[in-house]
C-alpha cells in the first residue's frame, strides 16, 4: 500500500512538473509548447483526485502536501490567469468587437447577425463572417452610414470614415488584413488595426508560424498597428506571441475582467484570441461575451480618449 501511494505522489509531483516546465519554456519548441498548452484546470482536476486518493490510502504526509499544492493551483486559476470576481462597470468612447465565427453560418446566420446588433459597437471584426454580414438585419442596423469592409476572411463593420483597407499576408492558413479607421473624434487620433487569422493546427511549431509571419509582414512594408484582433491559436503568455508583437500589451491584462479563457466556448480552457493593444491607447474594459453559439467567446473592448486619460 505504501508503494502504491508513493507511486500517486510521485505521478502527481511528475505532473505538476511538467506544467511548471511549460510555464517557464513556453512555445519556443515544437516539443515544448505541448507542456504549455497543458490546461491549469486540468491540473487542478488531477490534484484533486490523487489528493483524494492519497487520503483514502491515509498517506497522511503526502495528501497534505498534494493539498496544499492544490491550493495553490486554485488561487493561480482563480486570481491570475482569471479575476474571477472582478467586474467593471465601466464605459468608453470606443467600443469594439472582435468574434471568431467558426460555426455554421447557414443554420446559425439569424442568430448571430441579431447578437451583433444587439451588442452594438462602433467596430464589428468577424472572421469567417461570410453569411452574416448578408442578413437583412445588420443592413438595417447599419442604415445609410454603415460600412461593410471586407477583406480576405475578415468582414469589418462600422460607421467611422474607413481610411486604408488593404491585404498584408495571404499566405499558407496566415491571414493578416490591415484596416485604418479615422477615430479622431473617438480617442485623438486615426486607428490602425491588424485583423489576424493564424493556423490551427497544433502540430505546427507557433514559433515557426511567426518567423513566417513576421517576414511576410516585411515584405508588405506594414505600418506598426494600434490594435490587433483576431484568433491566434496561441494562449496569453505565450513567447511566441510576444515575438510577434513585441511592444504590444493584451487588453484582458489591462482592463479585463472575469474569465479569461476564449476557447472553447462550452468550457473554454484557452485563452487563444486575443485583442492585443500599443502603448498609445487606454482602455477602459475588456470583457468576455458567450455568444451560445458557436466555438468562440466574443472579445469586448472599450477605449477612452485620450482627452480623457490627460484630464485624470
Amino acid at each position: 500500500m505504501k508503494r502504491f501511494s508513493s507511486l500517486i505522489f510521485k505521478l502527481a509531483t511528475g505532473v505538476v512538473v511538467l506544467w511548471l516546465l511549460g510555464q517557464f519554456v513556453s512555445d519556443r519548441w515544437l516539443w515544448s509548447q505541448w507542456l504549455f498548452w497543458i490546461p491549469t484546470f486540468a491540473i487542478l482536476v488531477f490534484l484533486l483526485c490523487t489528493t483524494i486518493v492519497l487520503v483514502f490510502l491515509k498517506d497522511k504526509r503526502n495528501s497534505i502536501v498534494l493539498g496544499f499544492v492544490f491550493i495553490l493551483f486554485v488561487g493561480w486559476f482563480l486570481f491570475v490567469e482569471n479575476r474571477v470576481f472582478s467586474t467593471t462597470t465601466k464605459h468608453g468612447d470606443l467600443r469594439i468587437l472582435g468574434w471568431t465565427m467558426s460555426h455554421s453560418k447557414s443554420r446559425l446566420t439569424a442568430d448571430s447577425a441579431a447578437l451583433i446588433v444587439e451588442l452594438n459597437a462602433d467596430i464589428s471584426l468577424l472572421t469567417h463572417g461570410w453569411k452574416v454580414r448578408g442578413e437583412p438585419v445588420i443592413k438595417e442596423w447599419q442604415g445609410k452610414k454603415g460600412k461593410r469592409l471586407v477583406n480576405g476572411p475578415f468582414t469589418l463593420f462600422t460607421t467611422l470614415r474607413p481610411l486604408e483597407v488593404r491585404t498584408l499576408v495571404a499566405s499558407n492558413g496566415i491571414y493578416i488584413s490591415l484596416y485604418k479607421l479615422d477615430t479622431t473624434e473617438q480617442i485623438g487620433h486615426e486607428l490602425v488595426i491588424f485583423a489576424v487569422d493564424l493556423p490551427a493546427d497544433w502540430r505546427l511549431s507557433r514559433r515557426e508560424i511567426v518567423r513566417r509571419a513576421k517576414k511576410l509582414l516585411r515584405q508588405a512594408d506594414a505600418p506598426e498597428p494600434d490594435l490587433v484582433i483576431g484568433d491566434f491559436n496561441m494562449t496569453k503568455n505565450s513567447n511566441s506571441l510576444h515575438r510577434f508583437f513585441p511592444n504590444m500589451k493584451d487588453g484582458w491584462d489591462k482592463a479585463g475582467a472575469g474569465w479569461s479563457y476564449t476557447y472553447h466556448r462550452a468550457f473554454p480552457l484557452f485563452q487563444i484570441d486575443h485583442m492585443l493593444l500599443n502603448k498609445d491607447l487606454h482602455p477602459a474594459m475588456y470583457e468576455l461575451i458567450d455568444p451560445q453559439i458557436g466555438r468562440h467567446n466574443i472579445q469586448l473592448l472599450e477605449l477612452d480618449s485620450e482627452d480623457l486619460v490627460n484630464d485624470i
